[in-house]
Parts: structure tokens; sequence; C-alpha cells
């Protein structure tokens, strides 16, 4: 399972990439479009701002968790003793685990409002917005799954936190 979950995060770690990628082009291509024909693109605020950033945020998220890369400030953490690191740790993802999720819930309560009124967003354009809030709840869900998974695998002894990020404050 946790072989199937790592893949599954790496993918949508991919595809929030390739979501970079495209709103960059879309951008510059806008940008462009703009200053030499005075032609921008239509939407392009909306798109970017409703999608693209919302996959790049959303998408990745169970895999920072997973990996351990996500910003943290350990002053004191690394000079507890193991036993007290693993229960501090364990504690911590658990909570993860739990805001997580109630954040997912709450975000899928919103994505279904959104899909049963067709939410659009006006701008230049009419764009429809309600596939994008499926987003938040799918990247909480899955970085919850992630935090608990880590919880797991302490329990079972393997080790959780990203030993890179680690020396190289030490």
């Amino acid at each position: 399972m946790e072989f199937a979950f790592r893949q599954l995060t790496r993918i949508l770690m991919f595809i929030g990439g390739v979501g970079l990628l495209l709103m960059m082009l879309n951008i510059t291509l806008d940008v462009f479009l703009k200053a030499v024909f005075n032609a921008p693109i239509q939407g392009t605020v909306e798109v970017s701002s409703y999608y693209y950033m919302v996959a790049v945020v959303m998408l990745p998220m169970a895999f920072v968790e997973l990996e351990d890369d996500q910003i943290s400030v350990d002053l004191l953490f690394n000079h507890f003793p193991a036993a007290i690191r693993s229960i501090c740790l364990l504690f911590t993802l658990t909570l993860t685990a739990g805001v997580l999720s109630v954040i997912a819930w709450r975000t899928g309560q919103d994505a279904v409002r959104a899909f049963r009124v067709g939410e659009v967003v006006m701008g230049s354009r009419e764009i429809i917005v309600w596939p994008a809030r499926c987003m938040l709840p799918l990247g909480f869900s899955l970085a919850a799954i992630a935090a608990g998974l880590r919880a797991i695998m302490l329990l079972q002894g393997k080790e959780v936190i990203n030993l890179s990020s680690n020396e190289a404050s030490e």
C-alpha cells in the first residue's frame, strides 16, 4: 500500500509541475500577444487563479507530506532524546492527519455546493470553476492519508524524518 500511495503522490506531483509549466506558458503567451498584437488571451487571470495555482499547490501536497519536505523549524526537537522525539512526532502526525481531514471534509462540502450550482466566475469572460474546487478536498485528503501513513510507519520503526534537511541545519 505504501508503494502504491507513493506512486500516486509522484504522479500528482508531476501533474502539479505540468500545471506550473502550463501556467507559465499561458501567462507568457498572454503578455506577448497583448504587447505585440494588443490581443490578450481572454480568461488568463481566472484560469491561472482558479486552476493552475490550485493544482500547483494542492496536487503535490501529499508528496510533500509523505517525503517530509515541508518547511519546519526544529530548534529544540533535534536535542530531545529519541523516545521523546518519537512521541512528539507521533502526536504531530496524528494531529496533522486530523486537521487535514477536517479541512478536506469542509472543502469537500464546498466542492459539492459548487458542483450543484455550476459555479462560474465572471472576469474578462465567464469561466467554469466548480471542477477546480475538487482539487482542494483531494489534496487535503491525500495529505491527511500521507500524515497517517507516516504515523503508522513511525510505529513500525521506519524512518519518517527527511534526514537531508536535518543535516543541513546542524
